[in-house]
């Protein structure tokens, strides 16, 4: 049975997982990777290497020459222009591909998870920042090298700075930070209200607070709705142009659910064009969890080796 090795290398977490043929059988997670991005991928796979392993994926939240393995850039991974590929080919000696963490995670779920047996899906990832890939046809669309990019899309002209360097993105009104954001602000306002004293123990970020309002908290329910409203007004501008059979929505903002993507839903389906005479497609939370990523640049790797032995 064919062994990989998956890399998954977002803003916080670089997570490895060893797979035989589909099913994950180890996994390990590492600290943020620092300047030495690369030396962190090769650490990480050296930690989980067997005899068995036939091929390495790489995904990495950023600009990504799929053909090639170069890292070219990313808000939130450290580098540019990365020879992802060649250095870690060069290490172990199989083939090795790189994609972005977003392609790899689409499919991981087209393959195992919440798409399987779909061929038109876009995947949104919630995080450090907003992901996105298009699966057309049952295969992963990259147009030149990196279509996906939609949480840099401009949202509100002349809006909040992106960590990208642009002002007004979507991912800087429906993305982790962009709650923890909307939750500073209202605690700043309510330093003695009831979300202030559930957060004051604990790290402040869009994770903790969706915690909250999974737990109950009404006012973390509301700043994750007003996320949830962005979320959909976004979508909405995705169904337009794509027409998807679904979209499916991921990534490490903590519990993905009906408190988040509810409204998103109400949003996207008052704003859709035609919504009178067209479905709304079916928008639902991701099945593999957060080690989509991992999981997905091992069976990319798998998929792509199994292609050119053809």
């Amino acid at each position: 049975m064919t062994a990989s090795i998956g890399i998954d290398i977002g803003g916080t977490k670089l997570l490895a997982v060893r797979l035989q043929g589909q099913e994950m059988v180890a996994k390990e997670l590492f600290s943020t990777p620092g300047e030495d991005m690369v030396g962190s991928v090769v650490a990480a796979v050296r930690e989980l290497w067997t005899d068995d392993v036939t091929s390495v994926g790489v995904g990495v939240a950023g600009l990504v020459r799929f053909n090639d393995g170069v890292f070219v850039w990313g808000p939130h991974v450290p580098g540019s222009n990365v020879a992802v590929r060649e250095i870690v080919e060069g290490e172990f000696g199989v083939p090795v591909i790189v994609d972005n963490d977003a392609n790899a995670a689409a499919w991981a779920e087209l393959c195992n998870g919440a798409a399987q047996g779909h061929r038109d899906v876009l995947l949104v990832t919630l995080g450090t920042g907003i992901g996105g890939a298009v699966i057309s046809g049952g295969e992963v669309y990259r147009g030149l090298s990196f279509a996906g990019e939609w949480g840099h899309m401009m949202y509100q002209a002349n809006g909040l700075q992106c960590d990208c360097g642009k002002r007004g993105c979507w991912e800087t009104v429906a993305s982790g930070p962009a709650l923890a954001r909307l939750g500073r602000e209202f605690i700043a306002l309510n330093p003695e209200g009831q979300l202030a004293r559930l957060l004051r123990k604990g790290d402040f970020t869009g994770e903790t607070i969706t915690r909250a309002a999974d737990a109950g908290d009404e006012t973390a329910r509301g700043l994750v709705s007003q996320v949830g409203a962005a979320l959909g007004q976004g979508l909405c501008s995705l169904i337009a142009i794509f027409d998807p059979e679904m979209i499916v929505v991921g990534g490490g903002l903590g519990s993905i659910g009906e408190s988040l993507l509810g409204p998103a839903r109400r949003v996207a389906a008052d704003a859709l064009h035609g919504g009178a005479h067209r479905p709304l497609p079916p928008i639902v939370v991701a099945s593999l969890g957060p080690e989509a990523g991992a999981i997905g640049a091992g069976l990319l790797a798998q998929h792509h080796i199994a292609a050119e032995a053809l």
